[in-house]
């Protein structure tokens, strides 16, 4: 297929997914910004995992840059991970009480309760890199989310076991969303998605107005030159996070493999991804870097 490489002239780019030093990131918000609107983008969210600490310096960022943005987090579910965006109003404090977030620990709360809890806090919800090899959700929630992550530009080649998900929005009626997953300024919108050029960009709920009317569209900007930089950039970034992977794999076997080991081999999950639906587990003993 032909992947969407333009906006039309009605619309503008955003990066929806992206991450600074507040997590795996190599960067601070504000770098994040200005590479961002050096590349033409119009908007940025910073989505570090299981965090909300980059919230309030990436509204800052926002403001400084004159750039649109709302707020996000990437929640490690039991399941996978999965985007969370809420309006740029929200109170970071109720959301890392409701998701436990924030704690010294990753929970890995099941991906239902996820889910359940991002309603309550009037946010919506995306699944990033659903086939991807970081830590993907499969197909299994798309029918109970708004909107999927169709283009990853992490993942560099799109292969049957690693690949991307162009036309699952359309199958499920949810919003078709692009993302960088950028770690470091230099690859900021990658992947991108188009909105609207008239949306409101002051409205604290403008992306997820977006997202909830389908008001989003794919973009592939980046080049072969630029996957080969990327991926040479992405083995030098693993071990300047090796701090944040320790308390990940700790979290990880403490609070989830831990409890739940007898019951995962009885259910076979340590097989190996099926076609459809690559599986957490054999990616997380593969994979030893947090994305």
């Amino acid at each position: 297929m032909t992947f969407p490489a333009h906006p039309h002239p009605d619309e503008v780019l955003i990066d929806p997914h992206s991450h600074s030093k507040y997590s795996d990131g190599l960067s601070t918000p504000r770098r994040m910004f200005l590479h961002a609107k050096r590349r033409g983008l119009r908007g940025l969210v910073i989505t570090d995992h299981d965090t909300v600490k980059h919230w309030e310096e990436s509204l800052e960022a926002a403001r400084h840059s004159r750039m649109a943005t709302a707020l996000g987090v990437e929640v490690s579910t039991a399941q996978g991970h999965m985007l969370a965006f809420f309006e740029s109003t929200a109170n970071a404090r109720s959301v890392a009480r409701a998701l436990k977030l924030d704690q010294g620990v990753i929970h890995y709360l099941d991906a239902d309760s996820v889910i359940r809890r991002v309603r309550d806090l009037g946010g919506v919800l995306v699944v990033p890199h659903p086939f991807g090899p970081f830590y993907p959700m499969g197909s299994r929630y798309l029918d109970k989310v708004d909107g999927i992550e169709e283009y990853n530009s992490w993942i560099f080649q799109d292969t049957r076991r690693y690949r991307n998900a162009f036309d699952y929005a359309k199958k499920y009626k949810i919003a078709a969303l692009g993302g960088s997953d950028s770690h470091y300024p230099y690859t900021v919108g990658f992947g991108a998605t188009a909105v609207p050029v008239d949306t409101d960009f002051n409205k604290p709920d403008w992306f997820l107005q977006c997202i909830l009317h389908r008001k989003t569209r794919p973009i592939v900007q980046q080049r072969q030159v630029h996957r080969r930089i990327n991926f040479i950039k992405s083995t030098v970034s693993i071990p300047l996070n090796m701090r944040y992977n320790v308390k990940f794999f700790r979290s990880k076997w403490q609070n989830y493999w831990r409890q739940n080991y007898r019951e995962l081999l009885q259910r076979g999950l340590f097989k190996g991804p099926q076609e459809d639906e690559p599986l957490l587990s054999k990616t997380t003993h593969e994979d030893g870097s947090q994305k």
